[in-house]
């Protein structure tokens, strides 16, 4: 996939780490002084999606923030690519969701997660079709829904929702599609309705005659986003990382105050104005530490992930993540 890099140099600096909130709990928590990162080279594989590794790039404050850690974003890459470069070795960082890193754990994969993008859920959901007659979850038996992959964002969005339901995932004709026909699935009557996420969803969402039946508000979600890296890189470069959470915790209060970060974002990578209008109503993500509040939640999800079959045993959690407010 083709891709465009640029890369920030830093001067050496002492900074404070910044405060962010306690996962979950509502108690604020506020980090130490810390070295801004170290002399290496943090190269980002960044997502054509308007998370924070991937709109902080710009921002006036990362040079200073980084320190002493230069940083080279590669991008923007799908996120199939993404994985393929650090894992390759010619990337450092990238970006996924909770569900695809507890995956990526339970087969042996060497990542390191450093921050959580907390949302609230409603980003994630099942949109009925238009002309489907699907006007509740109980409709869905014997329908088509439409997700990218089993085991995936969208696989869990239809477990979690039919758990408040009289009907079963067995009881649904699941249908494994690429995101690129979604639309065109969803419109035409091929499909009955989508299980996804992100864009996907918000596009579901602003088709005339759509109902959402239901987001990740309306069950106990823990599907989120988070930032990795290689584990290699974090045990030799423990200060970039952390350097690299603060940048984004900076750019999490800057998106709060200025949500346009994120819409603008989205109408750079080819959102038109309807789903990106769609997407200025999801809840606007705060970047958290993976504190042992954060890996309860990892922890939960995990669980789940066993639950449902997605996953054979539980990853160990605390061995693959890195506390950069500690």
């Amino acid at each position: 996939m083709s891709s465009t890099s640029h890369s920030h140099r830093r001067p050496c600096r002492l900074f404070a780490a910044i405060c962010a909130a306690a996962l979950l709990a509502g108690a604020a928590a506020c980090g130490t002084s810390a070295q801004a990162g170290d002399d290496a080279t943090m190269r980002v594989a960044y997502l054509s999606t308007a998370n924070y590794l991937t709109t902080v790039r710009d921002e006036p404050f990362l040079d200073e923030t980084m320190g002493s850690t230069n940083v080279d974003f590669t991008g923007p890459y799908n996120p199939t690519d993404a994985y393929a470069a650090v894992l390759s070795g010619n990337a450092d960082a990238t970006s996924t969701g909770t569900g695809s890193f507890i995956k990526f754990l339970a087969q042996g994969q060497p990542w390191t997660a450093f921050a959580i993008e907390y949302y609230n859920g409603d980003s994630q959901g099942i949109v009925a079709a238009p002309g489907s007659g699907v006007e509740s979850l109980d409709d869905l038996a014997g329908k088509k829904v439409a997700i990218i992959k089993r085991g995936g964002t969208g696989d869990y969005v239809l477990h979690k929702a039919l758990e408040g339901s009289n009907v079963g995932v067995d009881d649904v004709d699941v249908v494994e599609m690429s995101p690129s026909n979604f639309q065109a699935a969803f419109t035409s009557g091929q499909i009955d309705a989508l299980s996804s996420f992100d864009q996907n969803l918000a596009a579901a969402m602003a088709t005339p005659g759509a109902k959402l039946l239901v987001n990740g508000k309306d069950y106990d979600n823990h599907n989120v986003s988070i930032h990795i890296v290689s584990r290699d890189f974090a045990t030799k470069h423990p200060e970039a990382v952390k350097a690299m959470y603060r940048a984004l915790v900076k750019e999490s209060e800057a998106a709060a105050k200025r949500p346009a970060i994120i819409t603008d974002a989205y109408r750079q990578f080819g959102a038109s104005d309807e789903v990106a209008d769609q997407v200025s109503h999801f809840d606007v993500p705060k970047i958290l530490p993976i504190d042992a509040d954060g890996r309860a939640m990892l922890e939960a999800q995990a669980k789940e992930y066993v639950d449902f079959g997605f996953i054979d045993e539980m990853p160990d959690i605390k061995a693959t993540t890195m506390d950069c407010d500690a």
